[in-house]
């Protein structure tokens, strides 16, 4: 069984300059809340990483050197684009899910197509844009934000998206690009550190009390950066759901850890320990191994933060390490 990567991202530029006309800063929480330390840092930092964004051979030879078989490539996060008009949105979407089609057939047995974007903006144009990546590239995913363009996922506009993504069978990378009102993160790169897995939690717990997990018991659903802090204080949002009859008004039947546990987790949580947690909380057929490709905030190395996680037989570490990700994205057959 190959190792599999379900978290990596490969950035198309050019669609940069065609949204720069739309662009203010606001509209991008992620840099918009970043103190001048950490911009100062990545002005250095993303063109050090710029060929391994955007390159596959670069890419290649880093997976070599991590254990990594099989990216499963996913769209760069600040191309979400969600605040652009949506006919250009449709445009830009499509560019880099040719971009990232074109790849995966260039290098078939490095690349598969897991995360295409959509133009969340508009639901309609997504929906399109959604059968053609599924049914004309052969995605076997698509990657979303925790908010779009300030619009919680919870809301009643996108539930044709998640009711598509039931029937299509695909699954929903979710990953946050910052939190959306970020004023007390600005030093010491919180954006990030302390943002993203926030954002997540706050996404999640929201779909989760909502009821959409209810209505499509189907929906497929990785959280990335380990779920954020969802899996790792889940008993609080029980315990809220058992004594505030607020949160039970969609999901009366089931505290959120039972829907929590349908969803799928990846690897980036930096600690054996805390690995170890995650698979006892959600089990270890809901774990898949993760990096964060190319960026400095991932996990260098994936292969040996699962083979340190205690009490794993070779059947689970087998599973985290590319089985679960080879059954949920549909490439057992071409493993």
């Amino acid at each position: 069984m190959p190792v599999i990567d379900v978290h990596c991202h490969l950035a198309t530029p050019q669609t940069r300059e065609k949204a720069a006309p739309h662009f203010r800063p606001e509209y991008e929480p992620y840099d918009f809340f970043m103190g001048e330390e950490s911009k100062a840092h990545n002005s250095v930092m993303l063109p050090a990483i710029a060929p391994y964004l955007t390159e596959p051979g670069p890419r290649i030879e880093k997976m070599d050197e991590m254990g990594v078989d099989i990216q499963g490539l996913a769209t760069f996060v600040s191309e979400y684009f969600y605040w652009v008009p949506p006919r250009l949105g449709h445009e830009l979407a499509r560019i880099q899910n040719d971009r990232l089609a074109q790849v995966v057939a260039d290098h078939p047995n490095r690349f598969a197509p897991f995360g295409a974007t959509l133009p969340m903006q508009d639901v309609d144009r997504t929906l399109e844009e959604l059968d053609r990546v599924v049914n004309q590239l052969g995605f076997k995913g698509v990657q979303i934000g925790a908010h779009v363009d300030g619009h919680d996922l919870d809301e009643a506009r996108f539930a044709p998206f998640f009711e598509a993504a039931e029937e299509l069978g695909i699954v929903i990378i979710l990953h946050p690009s910052g939190y959306p009102d970020g004023r007390h993160l600005d030093r010491y790169f919180l954006t990030n550190c302390i943002g993203n897995p926030l954002a997540t939690m706050v996404a999640v717990t929201r779909l989760i009390f909502a009821g959409v997990f209810e209505r499509h018991p189907g929906l497929k659903m990785l959280l990335l950066h380990g779920g954020g802090y969802a899996p790792f204080y889940a008993a609080r949002a029980d315990h809220t759901w058992k004594v505030r009859p607020e949160t039970r008004t969609h999901i009366p039947e089931h505290p959120p850890s039972h829907y929590l546990k349908r969803l799928y987790f990846d690897t980036v949580v930096f600690q054996p320990l805390y690995l170890r947690h995650l698979l006892d909380v959600v089990g270890a057929d809901r774990v898949m191994l993760g990096t964060d490709f190319p960026f400095d905030m991932g996990e260098e190395d994936p292969v040996g933060l699962v083979s340190q996680v205690e009490g794993l037989d070779e059947d689970a570490r087998a599973a985290i390490l590319g089985g679960n990700a080879a059954k949920v994205f549909g490439l057992e057959e071409a493993t």
